[in-house]
């Protein structure tokens, strides 16, 4: 039963996530998606579960298909911290030289030295990292 409000949950998240990204800065986003340290309503399922659920369900995005990395960064976060789990999320921006017209970012989720999403192909410098520390 609780997996399937886990997958039900992540539906609504995901389909919410464009209008968010779009309306909150992404620093601000990021808070309001780490949960307290006592709210644990999917404790015990595991991270790889979680991450199959969110790619899952992003496997075939109809917005924000150039940010998928921020999508799926931005929820695996949320259901990783939902589930107890100290992960920890990451925004960095690449050289310009891959683009000098434009500026080109990368999120991706760790969980201890693990990466649960795409980390960077290339070096990239780290704007901002949130998460990591026990629940």
């Amino acid at each position: 039963m609780r997996r399937w409000l886990l997958r039900g949950h992540i539906g609504v998240l995901a389909t919410l996530m464009p209008l968010a990204v779009r309306l909150v800065a992404v620093e601000r986003l990021v808070r309001l998606l780490t949960p307290p340290r006592w709210l644990r309503p999917y404790g015990g399922v595991a991270a790889a579960e979680i991450a199959d659920f969110v790619a899952h369900r992003l496997r075939r995005p109809r917005m924000m298909r150039r940010r998928a990395c921020l999508r799926q960064g931005l929820l695996l976060y949320h259901f990783l911290r939902l589930a107890g789990l100290p992960a920890a999320v990451h925004f960095g921006v690449f050289s310009p030289a891959t683009d000098p017209r434009r500026l080109h970012g990368h999120c991706w989720v760790t969980l201890g030295d693990v990466c649960l999403s795409p980390p960077p192909e290339e070096p990239v410098a780290v704007l901002l990292s949130r998460g990591g520390e026990s629940n």
